[in-house]
């Protein structure tokens, strides 16, 4: 059975040390600890570093659904972890940022903001319940604002450059994976000046949500993934890729929480933040019933912590705590560890069912590869 003893995460091994050793390689000033063994690949001094995020291939992904010898798997150095929660926001921003979520506050998909007093989804600025699009400004561009690790390297370095290969969702986006390595190419080969190069694609996350962590349609796309970047490793020089991911995922058996009327009627606002990461906002005379009904219901699958206790685990990483933590948490945060999510519906919007899902503790949503793809 697992216990809160068991909830840790290892930073000093994390997707948030390939960022820390990134800043430390190129003179940056730095609070968490690099990768050593990236540190010692990077000191061979690469004209052009591309750092490539691929949304949700986790080390249990990669293995289920890529042969041992392919490109990929071949190449991993080693598995590293993600940050908590193990789910988009929190991990792309811990890598694009280089601070864990505790410091860049980016918790989860959907927070509760008390400036709005909405449950928004930061990447979409809509409401997550209704899903009504939110009036500007937005918190991504205003109160959760951060300084990238690719722009305090150019900063440092005034004789580099700085490209982004990204999907369609920005502008002049790529429409497919075949773009974005195409673009990472031509961004290499631009000129003979030093590149640090961010790339991201949204798959194969999208697909294993609504088909399976082990499914045909995840087979193809990663296959073709890894040809894509075979392909692309044949055409590059004195280029260094590193490779990885925010998270993995794994099938889940989906629960809502409204079919427990009595459990929903101690709620101040719906929840936020994830399904297997779960931030509850509760009425203070109702606190005792709802930890009695939530081990009745749920304690099987997840462990609940109360706010302070919480906080004080460090599960959200260490570092100066961004201000806006403390508005975004709740009374009670509620942790998966076992095979259930848990949704809540306000009747807005349709219920969409997903057959994989992140956010939780297990190795599968927590350990993903470090891939090192060297080309002199």
């Amino acid at each position: 059975m697992t216990t809160k003893a068991d909830i840790k995460i290892d930073y000093d091994h994390s997707i948030l040390s390939i960022s820390n050793s990134l800043l430390q390689h190129f003179n940056v000033e730095h609070k968490y600890k690099s990768l050593s063994t990236l540190d010692n690949i990077l000191a061979e001094n690469y004209k052009n570093v591309v750092l490539l995020i691929l949304d949700g291939m986790g080390i249990d992904i990669m293995k289920k659904n890529l042969p041992e010898n392919s490109f990929l798997q071949k190449h991993i150095v080693c598995s590293v972890s993600s940050v908590f929660p193990p789910t988009t926001a929190a991990a792309t921003t811990a890598i694009h940022s280089g601070l864990p979520p505790i410091a860049s506050g980016w918790l989860g998909w959907m927070n509760y903001f008390p400036q709005y007093d909405k449950i928004i989804e930061v990447f979409r600025n809509k409401e997550f319940y209704s899903g009504k699009p939110i009036e500007p400004p937005f918190p991504a561009e205003t109160l959760l604002k951060y300084k990238s690790i690719y722009q305090k390297i150019v900063e440092q370095n005034p004789d580099m450059e700085y490209y982004r290969a990204f999907p369609a969702f920005e502008p002049d986006g790529a429409k497919d994976f075949a773009e974005i390595c195409a673009k990472i190419e031509k961004f290499c080969n631009a000129d003979n000046k030093r590149k640090i190069i961010s790339a991201y694609w949204t798959e194969p996350d999208h697909a294993i949500h609504y088909r399976g962590a082990d499914c045909k349609e995840v087979k193809r796309i990663l296959r073709k993934i890894n040809r894509n970047l075979k392909n692309l490793a044949e055409k590059l020089h004195d280029t260094l890729l590193i490779i990885t991911a925010d998270h993995g995922a794994m099938d889940v058996e989906q629960v809502q929480m409204n079919q427990y009327a009595d459990f929903c009627q101690t709620f101040v606002r719906p929840p936020s933040l994830e399904s297997r990461f779960v931030n509850f906002f509760i009425k203070d005379e109702k606190k005792a019933e709802f930890k009695h009904l939530f081990q009745q219901y749920f304690g099987e699958d997840f462990l609940l912590y109360e706010r302070e206790e919480f906080l004080a685990s460090g599960i959200l990483g260490n570092g100066e705590k961004n201000p806006l933590v403390d508005g975004f948490l709740g009374n009670f945060m509620a942790i998966a560890f076992g095979k259930r999510t848990i949704w809540y519906s306000t009747g807005e919007l349709a219920f969409k069912p997903m057959i994989a899902e992140h956010a939780g503790f297990s190795e599968a949503e927590l350990q993903v590869p470090l891939i090192i793809i060297k080309q002199k």
